[in-house]
């Protein structure tokens, strides 16, 4: 306010804002820092993170993914599987020798069935981070936290691979199992597989 009083060194009296010494005295800059030749140099660096347009995956979407991934198998594969057994039990009631060619034929498309789909999902998840169930739901794996597309390694060798090699192990395996399942439950839903992978599963 105009009605403020100023002093600085030399004046011998309080002056107020509003006189012409307050205006004409202005308060010291700050001098700039010295350059120091010898000063390591400076780098700007970004860290990734997590894109805010990104949503995690619900419980309901991940377990609905693998649900529908394992009707699409028994479907796919147990249909032509089933007509082949039927087709081998009917020619041994039959007493017939050798093996039928309904069966022969049935188990020939229940393996490349198999093989198809596997191949199918191999390249859903190396692209776009999908199965079929994934990719049915709305939801696909991507790395973690920088959320980009996992790729075969993430998606495929660490994620699937290793992780099967070791539930697989009698025992061990399925105590391992149980507790990769519960780590579902963290705040971002990775499971040990996930952490394994160095992935999350988002909405897309």
């Amino acid at each position: 306010m105009s009605t403020d009083l100023l002093w600085t060194e030399g004046q011998s009296d309080w002056q107020p804002v509003s006189s012409k010494f307050a205006e004409a005295w202005q308060p010291p800059t700050a001098q700039p820092a010295a350059f120091n030749p010898y000063a390591a140099p400076q780098a700007n660096v970004l860290t990734p993170s997590m894109k805010p347009s990104m949503q995690l995956a619900s419980l309901g979407q991940r377990l609905g993914a693998a649900l529908l991934d394992g009707l699409v198998a028994a479907v796919v594969v147990g249909i032509p599987y089933a007509f082949a057994g039927v087709t081998l039990a009917m020619a041994g009631r039959n007493h017939e020798a050798g093996m039928p060619s309904g069966a022969v034929a049935g188990f020939a498309v229940a393996g490349i069935a198999l093989l198809g789909l596997l191949i199918y999902n191999l390249v859903l998840l190396s692209t776009q981070g999908q199965t079929l169930g994934k990719k049915w739901l709305g939801i696909r794996i991507v790395s973690h936290p920088d959320c980009q597309n996992a790729g075969f390694v993430k998606a495929v060798l660490l994620r699937g691979f290793v992780n099967g090699i070791i539930g697989a192990i009698p025992l061990l395996g399925l105590l391992y199992s149980i507790t990769d399942i519960c780590f579902i439950f963290r705040e971002d839903r990775r499971c040990i597989h996930d952490l394994i992978g160095g992935t999350q599963v988002v909405q897309c």
